[in-house]
Order: structure tokens, then C-alpha cells, then sequence
């Protein structure tokens, strides 16, 4: 872990790596690591980040990283 929020610009490259041949997977994968973290800060005071898509899905839609 490098300490920064997940997933890190290493982690984003790593998961395009690993998803490349199932670009959909990593959506999947994403998209329920999202809903984690969504119930990992709804249980914290102060609210959900305002960039949590961004950060989980926003961009895994970019050309190249899923379908």
C-alpha cells in the first residue's frame, strides 16, 4: 500500500493490466469496490466523499481501459 486513496495511480494500472482481456470484469469489480467504500463512509461522520465515482469508475471508462 502506498497510502494514498484507492486506487492509486499504480492500482489503476495494475487493474487495466489485469482486466485488459475482460474490460467489463473490471467495471464489475470496480462498481462493488464502490459499494464497499460507500458503506465503509456511511458508517464515518461527516459524509461520503464528493469524488468517490471519480475515483472508483469514473476512470475506467477511459479509451483503452474498458469496453
Amino acid at each position: 500500500m502506498c497510502g494514498r486513496p484507492w486506487p492509486c495511480a499504480v492500482a489503476k494500472v495494475e487493474l487495466a493490466e489485469q482486466y485488459q482481456r475482460f474490460p467489463h470484469g473490471l467495471v464489475v469489480y470496480l462498481s462493488s469496490c464502490l459499494i464497499d467504500a460507500i458503506d465503509d463512509w456511511a458508517a464515518v461522520p461527516g459524509g461520503l466523499p464528493p469524488d468517490l465515482y471519480e475515483r472508483f469508475l469514473g476512470w475506467s471508462d477511459k479509451p483503452g481501459l474498458a469496453a
